[in-house]
């Protein structure tokens, strides 16, 4: 998802530039907070995954 932010970002601005009439100010812009609402949710489950790997390892050290 990370990697897929400026992707996702650069394609939805394209296609607002094309469907839609005017300079392309507010095209450039809705393709921008796409893009980083994907970046945020990658990072988010990013960060998820870093938490549940900690829990785990701890988990199995306090096993043994």
């Amino acid at each position: 998802m990370l990697f897929l932010a400026p992707i996702i970002g650069f394609s939805a601005g394209a296609l607002f530039l094309h469907s839609l009439d005017g300079d392309g100010e507010g095209a450039g812009l809705g393709g921008a907070v796409l893009g980083l609402i994907t970046l945020a949710n990658g990072a988010i489950i990013l960060v998820i995954g870093i938490i549940l790997w900690l829990v785990r390892f701890f988990k199995i050290g306090q096993q043994k």
